[in-house]
């Protein structure tokens, strides 16, 4: 009885120990080693090679040989469901246990507003950064909130963009919104900020009268 015990035990803890040196084929090895625990016991029992009651005498060191293996079985199926569980993530051709991003992390990354192509610059980054601060603007999902009326976000994004930039004249008490040399990318902007005709509000403004609170947007450029 003892050494049908400590056979199975032994069986059982070069098991594990494989599974611990293969991390990557764990799952593999502790189902393939209770698949065959449970077949071979059963098929055994099948063909008579292992009569667990024999004379109906259940209390045999081959009936209790006979449970003992099933159990076991059924312990390393168990161990093998209770890895991946405890994993909650996928092992790499290394042999690392990976975690994946879960689905919040995932949408908060997916939400998050990415600046790409011509709007992409240092200045952009700088300037959207402060206005956020300032309270102007805030991330909304992928895309830019603006808070303030849309000719002020239009001088924004023509000084970031264009080179446009506040002009004084000589005897004048009024300040002038001249622009620069370099096209406004409209059609980015309106997406960035989900919203349109950015680019028509500064077009109506050419070489008039800077926006109300135009001060506070030359602050971010500073």
């Amino acid at each position: 009885m003892l050494q049908i015990i400590f056979l199975v035990i032994g069986l059982c803890i070069i098991v594990l120990a494989l599974s611990f040196a293969f991390k990557r084929y764990a799952r593999l090895i502790l189902w393939s080693s209770a698949i065959t625990l449970f077949a071979g016991t059963l098929l055994l029992v099948g063909i008579g090679v292992i009569n667990p009651i024999d004379g109906d005498n259940t209390g045999s060191a081959t009936f209790w040989g006979t449970i003992i293996t099933l159990i076991s079985g059924a312990a390393l199926a168990f161990c093998a469901e209770m890895m991946k569980e405890g994993n909650k993530g996928k092992i790499n051709k290394n042999g690392n246990i990976v975690t994946p991003v879960s689905e919040e992390q995932t949408a908060d990354i997916d939400a998050s507003v990415v600046l790409s192509g011509t709007l992409n610059t240092e200045l952009a980054k700088k300037v959207f950064g402060k206005a956020i601060e300032a309270g102007y603007m805030e991330e909304h999902g992928s895309h830019y909130k603006w808070k303030e009326s849309k000719v002020l976000l239009a001088y924004m994004c023509g000084r970031i963009y264009c080179g446009d930039y506040p002009e004084r004249l000589k005897m004048e008490t009024k300040t002038y919104w001249k622009f620069g040399m370099e096209l406004f990318p409209d059609a980015e902007l309106c997406t960035l900020f989900d919203t349109s005709d950015i680019g028509q509000s500064r077009q109506n403004r050419k070489d008039l009268t800077v926006p109300k609170n135009f001060q506070k947007i030359d602050i971010f450029f500073e």
